[in-house]
């Protein structure tokens, strides 16, 4: 004996169930994966440089007629025992060469003869600690280094060992030295700078803040303001930084692409997502290149003031890009970073994430189709009980339920919010004709669930289910 179908009244009710699956969707949820690293990174070759200068800074040095004249010279001279002022002007034309693997064995070779006071001993050692710090062995260049500055403690050797102990992740000796040249450095305008970036890699960023300050009261260039505001970002100072931003850019308003990283990552951080979305579109505007790095802050962004449409149209600009073979681990494309840290801010691209806030603002938009098409990308590329949930509700409301009630299924097994799945995995039994499970899913729900609305309506729902199951069949 066939049953009756349902009447319009119970048709509108389970037009309702589905109607909520979709429209419960947490928003923050779907936005969850937002945070932003910005872990210090130390510029390694600050140190590099710092002792090229110190080597370098006699012109007699770079003398190019003479290398070429003494090259021969050169060559030849370990092959036997020479005084130290051979050695000595080995060493100057293999530094001039950048041959710097030579001028150190050259070095060993002059310390061997050399006879001279305490304090040209220690230039010697000195010597010695720039040239392992240009050959990237930097256990050697610490102990040279400080065999020389136990003598003579110069301020830019003693700087040029604090970006060693940088390199070697001795923040606190680093921070010695620092300390230790700042009395000496005056208002330098060469060498404030410097110890400025120490205690920036070592994420004192209070100090060098207030450093940048004096760099920039004692006349320092306006390109400096930017400096200070990279700080005032790590502080969670938005508003100083904001400040220091916009001055920088009156002056520099070339380096839109870079200010606009800073400030948009900082605002994203902070929770800003008004701001934020306003300087990555900055960003965007202010680079000659095509930096689609940043698109997937945009997507972020967009997702998170609402902004779905302008969300989709640059998530598939980046999908394509991707699709089209680029990097998605690339995160600096396009952005030119004068001042060498600000990119270290951009985390590498999550391309399965970056499908994922796309996929969820196509449902925001009610296109399920592409939604559905789109979380599958991020499913493929990592997969997410969350996601799979999303993607549930979008094949549901698409009324693909078997589809749909995989998806639920893995996403309750995989630890997706319980109550949800469970409701929705009602809906789609319902609809395929398993009512006795489909109690089940409702039940629970009525039973468990801490959404009080959507208990109630998964108690209405068994209670239908109930009534049809007991009505009497028609003939």
């Amino acid at each position: 004996m066939a049953r009756t179908k349902p009447d319009t009244h119970r048709l509108a009710l389970r037009i309702i169930a589905i109607a909520i699956v979709i429209t419960m969707i947490p928003g923050i949820l779907v936005f969850r994966q937002t945070g932003v690293q910005t872990d210090a990174t130390r510029d390694e070759n600050r140190s590099v440089r710092l002792a090229a200068q110190q080597l370098l800074q006699n012109d007699r040095y770079a003398n190019r007629s003479r290398i070429e004249r003494m090259s021969d010279f050169a060559r030849n001279l370990l092959s036997g025992k020479r005084s130290f002022e051979d050695y000595d002007l080995a060493i100057q034309i293999a530094i001039a060469q950048g041959r710097y693997d030579e001028a150190a064995a050259y070095q060993e070779k002059a310390l061997e003869v050399f006879e001279g006071s305490e304090e040209e001993s220690a230039a010697q050692y000195l010597r010695m600690g720039y040239l392992y710090v240009l050959l990237g062995e930097y256990e050697k260049a610490l102990n040279w280094l400080d065999l020389g500055i136990a003598v003579t403690p110069y301020v830019e050797a003693v700087l040029t060992r604090a970006q060693v102990r940088l390199n070697l992740g001795d923040t606190a000796g680093a921070v010695r030295d620092a300390g230790a040249c700042l009395s000496a450095a005056g208002d330098s305008a060469a060498l404030l700078p410097e110890l400025v970036n120490i205690y920036e890699a070592a994420g004192e960023y209070a100090t060098a803040a207030n450093l940048w300050t004096r760099v920039l009261e004692n006349g320092g260039d306006s390109k400096y303001l930017l400096d200070r505001a990279y700080c005032y970002v790590q502080l969670g100072k938005m508003t100083e930084a904001e400040q220091d931003g916009e001055r920088y850019l009156k002056d520099h308003e070339e380096n839109r692409a870079i200010t606009g990283t800073l400030l948009g990552t900082g605002f994203l951080r902070a929770g800003d997502y008004t701001k934020a979305n306003r300087y990555f579109t900055l960003a965007l505007s202010g680079s000659e290149t095509d930096p689609w790095s940043l698109y997937y802050y945009v997507v972020i962004c967009a997702s998170l003031t609402g902004d779905h449409e302008r969300a989709c149209e640059y998530g598939e600009r980046l999908i394509e890009r991707i699709r089209q073979g680029e990097n998605p681990g690339a995160a600096q494309a396009g952005v030119e970073d004068v001042t060498g840290k600000v990119r270290a801010e951009l985390k590498p691209l999550d391309y399965a994430h970056l499908c994922q806030l796309t996929g969820a603002s196509y449902m925001k938009l009610g296109n399920f189709t592409r939604a559905a098409e789109v979380l599958t990308l991020s499913l493929e590329e990592k997969d997410d009980p969350y996601v799979r949930y999303l993607r549930g509700s979008s094949l549901l409301a698409e009324s693909r339920w078997s589809e749909a009630l995989e998806d639920f299924t893995a996403a309750e097994a995989g630890g997706a919010e319980q109550e949800n799945c469970r409701y929705s995995m009602g809906v789609c039994r319902m609809q395929l004709g398993e009512t006795e499970k489909a109690l089940e899913d409702f039940s629970w729900v009525t039973e468990n669930g801490q959404n009080a609305s959507l208990r109630e309506e998964a108690a209405r729902q068994a209670q239908r289910l109930e009534a049809e199951k007991n009505e009497p069949a028609k003939e």
